[in-house]
């Protein structure tokens, strides 16, 4: 049988279903004040929890690629889970909360088997309307110079990433969150791709000025690198996306724009209203 690991990323102490597929880990251990007891941590080993503050989730994921040994490896968020409904039309529902029940209704008695069946398996794209260079611009605390920069990079240390690099950021459909799951062999190779990107950004990137929010960038380039290195492998590996719930306590009030297209200034005014 896979050794199939789903890693639940957790910067604070939320339950997470003693499920078999499911792997709590807190992120950022290394800057918490304590540890969330039953959980793995990111600053065991070879590590960079330090970093979570502008890594945030990747901090697991590159804990997990120096530390952990899987046939799979999985990233979903303390709030985001994938779920395995290949007929889904929606990329994503909302829920209150996680727990065995929901998961046992959401098809994940039989998630073991889709995922052994996939190389990758990807959230559901989502089409925002706008190229994913410009919906990186202007979305909040990110700045367009920074998505440059990398593109620099990527050009420089990975040429042949070109093709894919201008066609997704190009195009209109993200891949968010930095929540999929890898064979073994795929995942290392997007780590090491990945992780020596990044590395070079903070090289050279000048964030000294940046805000708690903006200090995320690692963590949202990371978002639209997952992206760029699908469309460059897609050709040699059998891929699936899959839609992702969310649980939000706040559900019946969230309920309401998920059913808009997400990118339209009727989606973005009613989601704002309901964080009122």
């Amino acid at each position: 049988m896979a050794d199939i690991k789903l890693f639940v990323c957790c910067h604070q102490p939320e339950e997470v279903p003693k499920h078999p597929l499911l792997v709590p880990v807190q992120v950022g251990a290394a800057l918490a004040d304590s540890r969330f007891p039953g959980f793995l941590y990111d600053d065991t080993g070879e590590n960079i929890s330090a970093k979570n503050r502008s890594y945030c989730e990747l901090t697991a994921q590159y804990w997990a690629w120096k530390n952990a040994d899987a046939d799979y490896y999985g990233f979903f968020h303390y709030r985001r889970y994938l779920y395995p409904d290949i007929r889904a039309k929606r990329p994503y529902q909302i829920e209150k909360k996680a727990d065995i029940s929901l998961l046992n209704r959401l098809g994940y008695e039989g998630f073991s088997d889709l995922i052994q069946q996939h190389d990758l398996i990807l959230p559901m794209g989502e089409n925002m309307y706008l190229p994913v260079r410009e919906h990186y611009a202007k979305a909040s605390f990110h700045h367009r110079e920074d998505l440059e920069l990398t593109e620099k990079i990527v050009r420089e240390i990975s040429p042949g990433y070109e093709t894919a690099l201008e066609q997704y950021l190009s195009g209109t459909v993200c891949y968010f969150g930095n929540i999929f799951i890898m064979k073994k062999t795929i995942f290392q190779e997007y780590c090491s791709w990945l992780f020596s990107i990044l590395e070079e950004f903070d090289r050279r990137a000048n964030t000294g000025s940046y805000g708690p929010q903006e200090m995320r960038v690692d963590g949202y380039l990371g978002e639209r690198l997952l992206g760029v290195f699908y469309l460059h492998q897609r050709d040699r590996l059998d891929v699936l996306e899959l839609p992702r719930v969310h649980f939000d306590k706040r559900r019946e009030k969230q309920v309401l724009y998920q059913f808009l297209p997400p990118g339209t200034k009727r989606r973005a005014a009613i989601k704002h209203l309901c964080k009122g």
